[in-house]
């Protein structure tokens, strides 16, 4: 199985997760479905269209994290870099590598 990393506002993954729940799969099973369905049509399965009055942008923390997951793609950076904005977060990330080394 191949491991597939995707950069999703917050909002978007909590209702898209919640939906599936409801209908009893998860986000992986998800876009398992739309990857196959896709194959099977060929492309998008749906059609897209633009919505008037709205515009969608990522945000500056989406922007950010597709940087970053491009730079790790490329071997720019480190695929188990960790981004740390926080000394509570610099602490935590290093008392995680320190129970690791156990």
């Amino acid at each position: 199985m191949a491991k597939l990393i995707m950069n999703v506002d917050d909002d978007i993954k909590e209702r898209a997760a919640a939906l599936y729940e409801s209908m009893g799969m998860n986000l992986t099973t998800a876009v398992n479905m739309f990857l196959r369905q896709s194959l099977a049509e060929d492309g998008v399965p749906f059609k897209p269209r633009r919505y008037a009055g709205i515009r969608l942008e990522p945000t500056e923390e989406t922007r950010r994290a597709m940087v970053e997951a491009e730079a790790k793609e490329l071997g720019l950076i480190p695929d188990d870099a960790v981004e740390c904005r926080t000394e509570t977060e610099v602490r935590n990330h290093l008392r995680h590598l320190r129970e690791q080394a156990r």
